[in-house]
C-alpha cells in the first residue's frame, strides 16, 4: 500500500493539468477564508441598518460554521466520487450567498443576511481540499503541500479584514440600498467567486485516485466457472474487510488520530480567539479603527510566506512530530506574552510582538498536524466519509464556534 501511494503523483512529477487543479484547489480555501472574514468589520453595522441591533454580528459571523459543520458531512461523503461537482457545488453556494447577503439591505432583511452567511458556510469545501491533498501528494511532499494549504488559508484570513479597509475607503450614494459599505462585500466576493466557477468547470481534472480504492478487477470468466469464481471473489472481499475492521481500534481509541485532532482544535480555537478579538481589543486598548485593525491583521497574512517556505523546507528534515512539538512551544510562548498581566501597561509592542508569534506558530503548527493526521489514519477510513478532510474540518469549525462564542 505504502509503494503504491508514493508513486502517485507527487509535485514534481504532476502534469500541467495536475497543477492547475492543485492550484484551483488553493484558490477554494483562500476565497472561502476571504469571504468568512471579509464582513467582520461592518456586519454589526449592517445588522442594525436592516433594524436589529449591533450584538447580531457575533451570531451573523457564527452562521458560517455552523453550517460549514453540517455541509462536512455531505462533502465527506461526496468527495468519495468526485472532487470537482462537490467543488462546484460548494462555490455555487458561496455565489448565491454572497448575493443573498449583497441584497439584504434592498430588502431591509435579516433573514435574508442569515441565509447569506448560511450558504458561505455550505461553501466551505475546506474538507474537500484537505482530502485532495490527502489523496494526490506522497507522504514525502504531503507536509509541503499541507504548507501551502495553510499559506492559502492564512491569506485569506488577512485578505479579508483589509479589503473590508480598502472597500471602507470607497463613496458610495447617500442612502443607496444597492451599493454601500455594507452591501460592497458581498457583491466583491459574489464578482471573485463568479470567476473561480468558470475556472473550476473549464481547467480542474479528477486526481487518479486507483493507489487508494484500488482498480476494479477484470475478469474474464467463462460460462462454466462464473459462478465458483463469483463466489470466492465475493468470499475473499468478506475475509479482507474482516480482518481490516478487527486489526483497526475504534476511532476514540486511535491514539495518534485523537492527538492531532485535539491539537488541531487548540490550534483553531486560539486562532479564531486572536483574529476575532482583534477589532475589539484594539479599539479598547489602543484606539485603532476598522482600517488600523485591518492592515494589521493583512500584514500577519503576508509573514506566512516566508514562515510556511521555512516550514516546507524543514519538513524534509525534521520529522512532524519535531515540527508540532517546537510549534506548541512558540505558541505558548505566545499566548503567555499576549496576556495583559497588569492594568493600564499594555503596550502596542506587546499586542503586536506576540500577536505576530501566535499566529505564526499556530499556522505553522497545522500543516504538520494535518500531514501527520493523514499519514496515521487507518486507510480503511481514508476511503470512507471519516476521512482526514472530514475530520479536521469538522474539528477547525467545531473550535472557531467556540471560539466566537468565548470572545
Amino acid at each position: 500500500d505504502d509503494d503504491a501511494e508514493e508513486v502517485s503523483s507527487t509535485s514534481s512529477e504532476m502534469t500541467r493539468s495536475q497543477r492547475i487543479s492543485s492550484f484551483l484547489n488553493l484558490i477554494s480555501t483562500f476565497l472561502y477564508m476571504t469571504n468568512y472574514y471579509i464582513v467582520a468589520p461592518t456586519c454589526g453595522q449592517y445588522a442594525a441598518s436592516v433594524g436589529s441591533s449591533e450584538s447580531m454580528a457575533g451570531i451573523v459571523i457564527g452562521m458560517t460554521p455552523n453550517a460549514a459543520l453540517v455541509a462536512t458531512v455531505l462533502y465527506g461523503w461526496w468527495s468519495n466520487h468526485s472532487y470537482k461537482s462537490a467543488l462546484v457545488f460548494a462555490a455555487t453556494c458561496s455565489f448565491l450567498g454572497n448575493v443573498a447577503y449583497a441584497l439584504a439591505l434592498r430588502n431591509n432583511s435579516i433573514s435574508l443576511i442569515m441565509i447569506g452567511r448560511g450558504l458561505n458556510g455550505f461553501g466551505s469545501a475546506r474538507a474537500i481540499n484537505r482530502r485532495f491533498i490527502a489523496d494526490t501528494f506522497s507522504k514525502r511532499d504531503r507536509t509541503a503541500a499541507s504548507a501551502s494549504f495553510v499559506t492559502a488559508g492564512a491569506l485569506g484570513m488577512a485578505c479579508g479584514p483589509a479589503l473590508a479597509a480598502v472597500l471602507s475607503r470607497l463613496s458610495y450614494p447617500l442612502g443607496g440600498t444597492l451599493w454601500a459599505l455594507e452591501t460592497s462585500p458581498g457583491w466583491v466576493m459574489m464578482c471573485m467567486w463568479s470567476l473561480f466557477l468558470v475556472a473550476l468547470v473549464y481547467f480542474f481534472e479528477e486526481p487518479d485516485r486507483s493507489h487508494i480504492f484500488g482498480k476494479k478487477p477484470m475478469l474474464e470468466l467463462t460460462s462454466k466457472n462464473e459462478g465458483e469464481n463469483k463466489y470466492l471473489l465475493d468470499v475473499e472481499n468478506h475475509s479482507s474487510r474482516e480482518l481490516e475492521s478487527n486489526s483497526e481500534p475504534p476511532l476514540w481509541r486511535n491514539t495518534p488520530v485523537m492527538i492531532t485532532l485535539w491539537v488541531y482544535f487548540i490550534l483553531k480555537l486560539v486562532l479564531e480567539c486572536l483574529m476575532s478579538s482583534c477589532p475589539v481589543l484594539t479599539i479598547i486598548y489602543f484606539g485603532w479603527d476598522a482600517q488600523s485593525s485591518g492592515y494589521f491583521l493583512a500584514f500577519l497574512g503576508l509573514l506566512m510566506f516566508p514562515a510556511n517556505m521555512i516550514v516546507a523546507r524543514l519538513s524534509h528534515r525534521f520529522e512532524d512530530r519535531e515540527l508540532i512539538y517546537y510549534s506548541l512551544v512558540a505558541m505558548l510562548c505566545g499566548i503567555l506574552g499576549f496576556i495583559s498581566y497588569l492594568p493600564g501597561k499594555y503596550s502596542v509592542i506587546q499586542y503586536m510582538v506576540f500577536g505576530v508569534c501566535i499566529f505564526i506558530s499556530t499556522n505553522a503548527l497545522e500543516g504538520p498536524n494535518m500531514s501527520l493526521l493523514s499519514k496515521t489514519i487507518p486507510k480503511s477510513w481514508a476511503k470512507g466519509i471519516f476521512n482526514t478532510g472530514f475530520l479536521a474540518t469538522e474539528a477547525g469549525a467545531a473550535a472557531r464556534s467556540v471560539g466566537g462564542v468565548w470572545v
